[in-house]
């Protein structure tokens, strides 16, 4: 994992330094930053002269320790890292050459990671109000999955990238405590229980194919049973996709068979 970190976009054309160990074995970032502060020429008197001399250590052997633990838990599955949260180069560099897929809410987003060489096909277009513009760099570039959570924006895809595949965003669980998480975006984005088949037709008729299911549990959340829960919530969103296309492909046998008796 570390080989390929090193050898991925970007990182390969920075100087990596090996982080020692500490008398406990772990990673002695602390003695890195002091190594890199004694080592600094020392600021004037100017705020601006100390500013320009902050920077920020990246371990990037911890996050192939990440990667690895998530490939051996959940092997066939792969992540698809939020480019918001931070979209340092380094980082998206060694997510790249790891094999990640990335979740991208705007056009920089999605430059920015298919600027390392990722496949379009390792890339989400997740963002529940896009912009046209966006939508249809999206379809130049031949990023073609994407999230939805209403009619409207059914309509948008259609219009700009109507080869584009659907997501359909439902509102996670919060449980009785808001879920734990300090952010909880199940306010703003995400359809409601019973939103979803209204959705699935409207998908139907403008002929996008929904594949799957897609949820936010929120930023900072501190209990670990709301991940659980939103995964059931998903698989039963899903189930009912399932009966919902069944049902309609029934509906459609039953027509072409009337049509046939009438003639």
């Amino acid at each position: 994992m570390e080989a390929a970190v090193l050898a991925a976009p970007v990182v390969k054309d920075r100087e990596v330094l090996r982080l020692r160990r500490d008398a406990a074995g772990r990673r002695d970032v602390t003695g890195l930053v002091r190594t890199i502060v004694a080592a600094a020429p020392p600021p004037d008197s100017t705020t601006r002269a100390a500013a320009a001399g902050a920077f920020n250590v990246l371990d990037l052997g911890e996050v192939a320790r990440l990667f690895a633990a998530w490939w051996r838990g959940l092997r066939g599955v792969r992540p698809y890292y939020a480019v918001k949260c931070n979209p340092n180069p380094a980082l998206l560099g060694a997510l790249a050459g790891l094999g990640a897929g990335f979740d991208c809410a705007s056009r920089a987003e999605m430059e920015a990671v298919l600027a390392l060489g990722v496949a379009a096909d390792r890339v989400v277009y997740a963002n529940q109000c896009k912009l046209e513009p966006h939508l249809e760099y999206a379809a130049g570039v031949g990023v073609d999955l994407t999230t939805f959570d209403s009619e409207e924006e059914v309509g948008k895809i259609k219009r700009c990238h109507p080869g584009c595949r659907l997501l359909l965003r439902i509102k996670a669980p919060d449980g009785d405590d808001g879920g734990g998480a300090m952010l909880n975006l199940g306010t703003k984005y995400g359809a409601h229980r019973d939103e979803v088949v209204p959705l699935l037709a409207a998908a139907r008729r403008a002929g996008m194919a929904v594949v799957g299911v897609s949820f936010h549990v929120g930023r900072a959340v501190s209990r670990d049973g709301i991940n659980a829960a939103a995964i059931e919530a998903a698989r039963v969103r899903r189930r009912r996709r399932a009966r919902h296309a069944a049902h309609a492909r029934a509906r459609h046998r039953r027509g072409i068979q009337g049509r046939r008796r009438r003639r």
